[in-house]
């Protein structure tokens, strides 16, 4: 693979891991707002509220270990696949301004 090829291959590479990182975010924020709403409600009804409340924490915690266990796969994913196309690359094509887009 030449020069380019590096290059388009480490664009790809960060391309799906943003979107990964940045698609994760996102589904977390909307199931958060999507379960507020029936949270809120019953933990407006005096006989439920409390053990409503606790459901509440639970549920929420459950979904940021959830969601922070897919980002962080994804980082260590990146990471070793990084160090492999680093490994892999031709030694000229480890310049500093490598990841740096191309002038135009």
């Amino acid at each position: 693979m030449d020069d380019e090829g590096w290059r388009r291959l480490r664009g790809l590479k960060r391309l799906i891991h943003d979107g990964v990182r940045q698609g994760a975010d996102f589904v977390e924020k909307h199931h958060r707002h999507a379960a507020e709403k029936p949270f809120r409600v019953l933990e407006s009804i005096p006989p439920i509220a409390a053990p409503t409340r606790v459901v509440h924490g639970v549920h929420d915690g459950v979904l940021s270990l959830s969601y922070g266990g897919i980002r962080a796969i994804n980082q260590a994913i990146e990471t070793a696949d990084s160090w492999l196309v680093d490994r892999l690359a031709p030694a000229d094509d480890h310049r500093p301004d490598h990841d740096a887009p191309p002038d135009t």
